[in-house]
């Protein structure tokens, strides 16, 4: 047996692998795929398995405690708008401060830091900052408003019989609203009733010497000054400040409301946890009253915290998402984060197997050396939108990632990009089109020579591929036998949404779903 197609297949994973470490944007004209040159070696045969693949609404999703939220308003093109909201409690970064009586707060302020590159810095050392994880209308405002949180974020659940962490949902905003305290960020219209996720650094000024100058300057982010009479008492006058229990019942957090203004907006993913609050005050030395020694308070946006999602579903998108065809597939596939919605795939036929799990004379069966689901982007559809970087696909039974996910060990220069062996990443082929391509070829060797059960697969947003936790749904529901509770975490937290090509026979067959099994037939 020759060689030459796996020193191929090396020598081609060795430069896909120093390629994408070097540049992430150049891995995306580069493959390991089996070649058509290998097909004419060693025996090797293509063959084209059964797949169909239909839609899903996954409803209401927990979205309690992520490790990412959203903020803002997204137009999505092809599914329509989502709000989202965020209710989080704080900290205090040190308890049981002392805190002298007659200290006097002058001025507190927020920082959350936006995902941000630098794109230039002119002469006068201003800088301009690139913004990731930001989708919409750059520059578009909306009305934030940031108030006290009066409703206790929970860490356990008290109705269940045995000890359980607390779920809550993305329907669940109405729970905050009803127990909201004053308006916090009223400063000014640039950080209330007009506010927009400025690509500009953040200068922070105080009066000098009586002249107003920049004593700080900040990446972007979001930066707001809070109500600091409502600090003076909530903090420098409280006596709750003892420990984290105390603290948290009596100062419930921050709640983010988001309005719409007009018909465009903009979404940011933040990291609140990364979110801080400094309370800028002065108190009396030893003795006496007047208030002249400069002091700091800090708290930290951590705890628990809820996302919530308010979607505006086209009537089109909610038709299909009900009309699902489980038996021959839908031409279309809408999968999207959030409270969205996602594929479900089914592979492999009767005739499939039987011509996988045929044995020769010798009792020796075909070797799967590749095999790979390709899913391609509606391009017209989604030409005013933006897809997702990445799709993750796993065992939809078991609620767990497959065989070929937990086999890659590669990396990215990006922790978004890793495991790109196993793909899912947004990549355009040889001819130019958009496509998802996810390899299974550990999967289907487990079915065909292991007798593994032949589950049904799950297709998700994902935000990121090394997060594989899951969230509940409200409302579970049935694919066939199997009942689908869950849906992996990193989905609720991605809010894009991609248009597919299904797996329906009218479907086009150079944009149709596509299984691509290449095997070596046994000599």
């Amino acid at each position: 047996m020759t060689n030459s197609p796996l020193l191929k297949k090396i020598l081609l994973s060795i430069g896909f692998i120093a390629a994408l470490t070097s540049c992430d944007k150049d891995f995306a004209t580069l493959d390991t795929d089996i070649i058509d040159s290998d097909i004419h070696h060693n025996d090797i045969a293509r063959h084209y398995g059964k797949v169909t693949a239909y839609d899903a609404a996954t409803g209401v999703v927990q979205s309690n405690n992520l490790p990412v939220n959203s903020l803002g308003v997204y137009n999505n093109p092809v599914y329509g708008k989502t709000i989202a909201h965020f209710v989080t409690q704080v900290s205090l970064a040190a308890y049981n401060p002392v805190i002298r009586t007659g200290s006097v707060v002058d001025s507190v302020y927020l920082y959350i830091p936006y995902t941000s590159t630098v794109a230039s810095t002119n002469a006068d050392g201003v800088t301009q900052y690139d913004l990731s994880a930001v989708y919409g209308t750059p520059g578009a405002p909306m009305k934030l408003t940031v108030q006290e949180n009066g409703y206790f974020l929970r860490n356990s659940d008290p109705g269940q019989s045995t000890v359980s962490g607390q779920k809550y949902y993305s329907d669940e905003k109405p729970l905050i609203d009803a127990q909201a305290g004053i308006v916090l960020n009223d400063f000014s219209a640039e950080q209330s009733t007009a506010f927009t996720f400025s690509r500009s650094q953040v200068e922070r000024k105080a009066t000098v010497n009586g002249a107003e100058k920049t004593v700080q300057t900040l990446a972007p982010g979001m930066f707001l000054y809070l109500n600091k009479d409502f600090f003076q008492t909530k903090i420098l006058n409280s006596n709750r400040l003892t420990n984290e229990n105390v603290f948290k019942e009596w100062f419930r957090g921050l709640y983010f409301k988001v309005e719409e203004l007009g018909n465009t907006g903009e979404m940011a993913q933040l990291n609140f946890a990364e979110g801080k609050i400094t309370i800028l005050y002065r108190e009396p030395e030893e003795g006496s009253t007047n208030p002249t020694i400069k002091k700091t308070i800090t708290l930290n946006l951590t705890g628990n915290t809820i996302n919530f999602f308010e979607n505006s579903y086209k009537p089109e998108i909610v038709s299909a998402l009900a009309a699902a065809d489980v038996v021959n597939g839908d031409e279309k596939l809408f999968v999207k984060g959030g409270e969205g919605s996602m594929a479900i795939v089914d592979i492999l036929d009767d005739a499939d197997l039987a011509l996988l799990k045929r044995n020769d004379a010798n009792g020796n069966r075909v070797l799967i050396n590749e095999a790979n689901l390709t899913f391609f982007v509606d391009e017209a559809a989604m030409a005013a939108g933006i897809n997702p970087e990445r799709l993750y696909l796993y065992d939809l039974k078991n609620k767990r990632p497959i065989v070929d996910y937990l086999a890659d060990i590669s990396t990215g220069a990006n922790a978004k990009l890793d495991k790109f062996v196993h793909g899912g990443i947004l990549t355009r082929d040889a001819s130019g089109k958009l496509r998802y391509k996810i390899r299974i070829t550990n999967h289907l060797n487990n079915i065909v020579n292991k007798d593994s059960t032949n589950v049904k697969l799950g297709l998700v947003v994902t935000d990121n591929i090394n997060l594989i936790s899951n969230a509940a749904l409200r409302s579970p529901f049935t694919s066939g036998a199997t009942e689908i509770k869950e849906i992996p975490t990193s989905a609720v937290m991605g809010v894009l949404g991609t248009q597919l090509f299904g797996s329906n026979s009218t479907v086009p067959d150079d944009r149709r779903l596509k299984l691509e099994i290449f095997y070596t037939k046994p000599n």
